[in-house]
């Protein structure tokens, strides 16, 4: 068994913690503590752990009380409860209510040990993958998956929650609405193999200009990309949005061995700290940003516009 699956016994007897270690450090990274106490200071310092086995009966804070607090702090970790035949009605209990994953009654041979560890190692680690599984599903649902951007799901998800804490806070918020200018004729002279190309690109672009886990974007349509700036004033976002557009337009793109170049056009709108509840709606904002942008449109392209 690998020593990267922790394994943290607790009991107030100093004598029989050690005998644990002797025992099974040589099949898992074995730490031990002295008392709950001591082994929720384990936990938060060097937590967490694969599998936890606790004595019911301790000073001050039982066994159960303990493993509910693990639970607390660390809900993967498998609780597994050490417990005299008195006890046995408690630890039934105990584990009826999901507070311990398994009990075992004292005195325990090391096999059973060994086999309980072993059990809640492979239980802990199914989780854990089935939990790595669920975020990569819930990523990709909420992915464009050519251009790596949000999608419009997560644009529905999140821009309302964007606004109410920046509501909230006291901050200012802006979007901006870009679009590639003249896309279909990269289409219709390079085909749609070298459009997708082009939206990587241009993707690619927006990721580099905008802060990490703090601004983000979404392919809102075909060639439209929607790029929310939290607490970003109008002024601001307009600074990064002619940036943005200056390194589009000077940026080349590989095509069929071929350098092309882009242009793109920008709207974009947002809102103080003092502007009307009315006036800062998802649909309200977006709705504005789609107005200036097709006046960056009409004014020649290749240009921001807004409030």
């Amino acid at each position: 068994m690998p020593l990267i699956y922790k394994v943290l016994f607790v009991d107030d007897d100093v004598n029989l913690l050690y005998s644990y270690k002797r025992q099974f450090d040589k099949l898992f990274c074995v730490e031990i503590a002295c008392g709950a106490e001591e082994g929720l200071t384990a936990i938060a310092n060097r937590g967490p752990f694969c599998v936890v086995i606790s004595d019911l009966r301790m000073p001050r804070i039982d066994g159960i009380e303990f493993l509910s607090h693990v639970k607390d702090i660390h809900p993967d970790s498998v609780r597994i409860m050490l417990t005299g035949h008195a006890d046995l009605q408690k630890a039934i209990d105990a584990v009826n209510k999901g507070s311990v994953f398994r009990f075992l009654a004292k005195p325990c041979e090391p096999d059973t040990l060994v086999s309980a560890i072993a059990d809640g190692i492979g239980h802990y680690t199914q989780v854990v993958l089935e939990r790595s599984v669920n975020r990569k599903v819930l990523h990709l649902s909420l992915t464009d998956s050519l251009t790596g951007g949000y999608n419009r799901t997560y644009l529905t998800e999140h821009l309302p929650n964007e606004i109410k804490r920046a509501k909230r806070c006291g901050h200012s918020l802006s979007i901006v609405l870009c679009d590639i200018d003249n896309f279909k004729r990269v289409n219709d002279t390079y085909g749609h193999g070298a459009g997708d190309q082009v939206l990587q690109a241009f993707a690619q672009c927006i990721s580099e200009s905008i802060r990490r886990d703090v601004d983000w974007f979404v392919r809102y349509g075909g060639e439209e990309f929607l790029i929310v700036f939290p607490e970003t004033d109008i002024k601001t976002a307009h600074f990064l949005a002619e940036r943005l557009r200056a390194k589009i337009s000077q940026a080349s793109i590989d095509i069929n061995q071929k350098k092309i170049t882009i242009t793109a056009s920008f709207g974009l709108t947002g809102f103080e700290n003092e502007t009307p509840d009315e006036k800062i709606s998802p649909d309200y904002l977006i709705a504005i940003a789609d107005k200036f942008l097709y006046k960056a449109k009409e004014q020649g392209r290749n240009r921001v516009v807004g409030e």
